[in-house]
């Protein structure tokens, strides 16, 4: 009975921080993080402030607590795609639109992401912050290994593959950024083959005519 209890209080425990993860989300998206209080993100979970504290200890926390949990998501989603036996070219398309789908899946968190990267030097500066930053160096790095693969297997012009996938992230990125405030609503998904054909017609390896 002991272990019931012990496990049913652990399952709320988990519900309860994903119910103030998600309403975090929300209102960080919303008012951006700096005007954010811990009592609005209190009042969209309809939790006391003082249950916020209980999970997190301070709404610096609560924010690199998401951004990190959804970062790890992302790395995932990339691992497993490229872990595919398959063309460098067909991996990156592959995850471009599993990304997109991801990406449109989780908009909130995205108008967060790409609204206050720029941002970033503050957030190094604590070991949550520098978790996080190491998720997105190895974000960047897992992708240039297959842009680096691609170049060994003369699928890539012979560039620098942190360069190229530092390029194709500067490009998702900013149409991603378009996507988020454009009045207009559209799938992200029908921008992926626009992405390619910039990332690749700049880097894809093609004969010369004689």
């Amino acid at each position: 009975m002991e272990t019931k209890r012990v496990n049913r209080k652990a399952r709320e425990h988990l519900v309860h921080r994903e119910e103030i993860l998600s309403a975090a989300e929300k209102v960080f998206a919303a008012k951006g993080f700096f005007t954010t209080k811990m009592t609005d993100i209190a009042n969209r979970a309809e939790f006391g402030t003082g249950t916020l504290y209980k999970y997190f200890k301070s709404k610096e926390d609560l924010y690199f607590t998401l951004i990190d949990e959804k970062m790890e998501e992302i790395n995932q989603l990339v691992k497993a795609v490229f872990s595919q036996k398959t063309t460098s070219v067909k991996k990156i398309e592959k995850v471009l639109r599993q990304l997109a789908e991801f990406i449109e899946r989780n908009r909130d968190f995205f108008r967060i992401y790409i609204s206050e990267m720029n941002r970033f030097e503050w957030t190094i500066q604590d070991d949550l912050g520098r978790t996080i930053y190491k998720k997105m160096v190895a974000y960047i790095k897992i992708l240039s290994e297959v842009i680096k693969q691609g170049v060994k297997e003369g699928e890539f012009k012979p560039m620098n593959p942190l360069d190229l996938a530092n390029a194709l992230m500067g490009v998702v990125n900013s149409l991603v950024f378009e996507w988020l405030i454009s009045p207009k609503p559209y799938s992200l998904n029908s921008k992926v083959d626009n992405i390619l054909e910039i990332f690749l017609r700049g880097a894809q390896r093609t004969e010369r005519r004689r």
